[in-house]
């Protein structure tokens, strides 16, 4: 390995002045008034020579300490870095945990196939979210897309091999039945765009109040039934209309969810419904 420049240097001068002094000092011809000019001589000299030798070449041994002391603080960096990529990913999992525990909770294992799927990208202009299920996990279009609550996020309108459109229910054009509060008014969902959605078709006569909740019906088999929309926000009644409708304060948030349930349904006639007899 080849030493640095100056370091060299220093190296050299020690040696030639030291070999000066060694051969001063032990040629026999020379007396001791000339070894003591010698030692008055050289001896500053070698002092200083020594001490700019040491000083070089602890500057070089600080110098490969601190380049040491660098490449462990990369080391240290790195290894936080790896640290804080785990909690995050700890984090990850924990809040999928919560989110299946939930569906678990209210036994939505008993009436659907779930399928866990994470959001990867919103698109509120359109109403359309994509998530992270496609025809690789089984995933197919029209199949109902909800939260571990029970409530409605849309349906699979597109498929791909790793990943899938959702329609949200707020879509424009989308519509399908519903049944509202404990009396079972029915009505017609239709989405506004934009996160918005109304309950229309409802028939006047028919007691309509802010808070009722809004339910999937089994009417026009687009959705199982008993999933929640939301509920009535506003009424908008004419006298002179033969039906009544009302603005829906909807059930999922899509600015502040972050993953869903596919739900492929076990039985037919979906929640809550039981065959007819015979």
């Amino acid at each position: 390995m080849k030493l640095p420049r100056f370091r060299a240097l220093g190296l050299l001068i020690i040696c030639v002045v030291g070999g000066a002094i060694v051969l001063a000092l032990n040629f026999p011809p020379v007396n001791r008034g000339v070894k003591n000019t010698v030692y008055m001589v050289l001896g500053p000299i070698q002092q200083n020579v020594w001490g700019a030798g040491a000083n070089v070449s602890a500057f070089f041994d600080n110098l490969a300490k601190m380049n040491s002391a660098a490449a462990e603080n990369e080391q240290l960096k790195g290894r936080i870095n790896d640290l804080m990529a785990q909690s995050a990913q700890m984090e990850i999992v924990k809040d999928e945990n919560d989110f299946l525990r939930q569906g678990l909770n209210l036994e939505l294992d008993k009436d659907f196939d779930l399928k866990l799927a994470n959001i990867v990208a919103k698109n509120v202009a359109q109403d359309v979210i994509i998530i992270d299920q496609g025809t690789n996990d089984l995933v197919e279009e029209d199949m109902p897309v909800i939260t571990s609550d029970r409530a409605l996020v849309g349906r699979v309108s597109k498929t791909y091999a790793g990943y899938s459109e959702v329609t949200l229910v707020t879509a424009s054009d989308f519509s399908f039945d519903v049944r509202i509060g404990n009396e079972g008014i029915d009505g017609l969902v239709k989405g506004k765009g934009r996160d918005a959605a109304i309950v229309d078709l409802v028939p006047r006569d028919k007691k309509l109040e802010s808070g009722q909740g809004i339910f999937t019906s089994q009417m026009g088999g687009i959705f199982p039934a008993g999933l929640l929309v939301g509920s009535i926000d506003q009424v908008n009644r004419n006298d002179v209309e033969t039906f009544q409708s009302a603005v829906i304060k909807l059930a999922f948030d899509v600015n502040g969810s972050q993953r869903v349930f596919v739900a492929s349904g076990k039985t037919p006639l979906g929640l809550g419904e039981t065959p007819p007899s015979e």
